[in-house]
């Protein structure tokens, strides 16, 4: 279940305030990207609740609404996401595995996903992108070390037999996606070496349905 508010603040990375009927909650915020485009005082907001008297915070940031679409920002539940599509056949591109591990270990590094497919091996990382302007989606939303690394991951994966994927889940609803070189130019100079090595691209946006409280993928038109 979710519920609605708006967005006051967010500080030490983890923590935002949000405006829920006049009461100001503290929730946890999973999303370690800057948010740049989305961390507007009064914008609406999803959470959720939980009930596990062990957790510190019980209120969860879900996503935020940028004009009327809705931008899921919660980055612990986009691999989820992608889980369950992969197993409901939503990504044609990775149909008919036999076999799939989690976090797979690799080069000193953790993939997202591995998945045997009629006896291929494939890598699927996957990213969140949550950064837009007015016509793209663009990642990375900061630098990051570790997206690098991932990329170099899966350059030399390919080199090693495995066919590999990168997997941007667009959340806006932009219909276009770029490398946000202005942002972090030496991610973008590897993810057009990782192309040039054979590492497959892939965009999907994540289709927020409020209405039946689901997430679902689709391809990016």
């Amino acid at each position: 279940k979710l519920y609605y508010g708006y967005f006051l603040k967010r500080y030490k990375r983890f923590f935002v305030d949000i405006d829920f009927k006049g009461t100001i909650l503290t929730a946890h915020n999973p999303n370690t990207g800057s948010m740049r485009n989305l961390l507007k005082e009064g914008r609406e907001v999803a959470f959720s609740k939980s009930d596990n008297p062990e957790r510190k915070l019980k209120y969860t940031l879900e996503g935020f609404k940028v004009d009327n679409c809705w931008i899921y920002t919660n980055t612990i539940k986009v691999n989820k996401i992608v889980e369950n599509a992969l197993r409901d056949g939503e990504i044609a591109e990775l149909n008919g595995f036999r076999k799939v591990i989690r976090e797979y270990k690799i080069l000193n590094s953790k993939i997202d996903f591995y998945l045997d497919i009629k006896g291929q091996e494939n890598l699927v990382e996957v990213k969140s992108v949550s950064l837009f302007d007015e016509s793209h989606a663009m990642f990375p939303d900061a630098v990051t070390t570790r997206g690098q690394r991932h990329l170099q991951t899966l350059k030399e994966s390919v080199e090693m037999g495995y066919k590999a994927y990168v997997l941007y889940i667009i959340q806006s609803d932009r219909k276009k996606f770029r490398c946000a070189d202005e942002i972090d130019s030496r991610y973008c100079e590897i993810f057009e070496e990782t192309k040039k090595a054979g590492v497959n691209v892939l965009l999907y946006r994540n289709v927020m349905d409020i209405g039946r409280n689901v997430c679902y993928l689709e391809l990016l038109n």
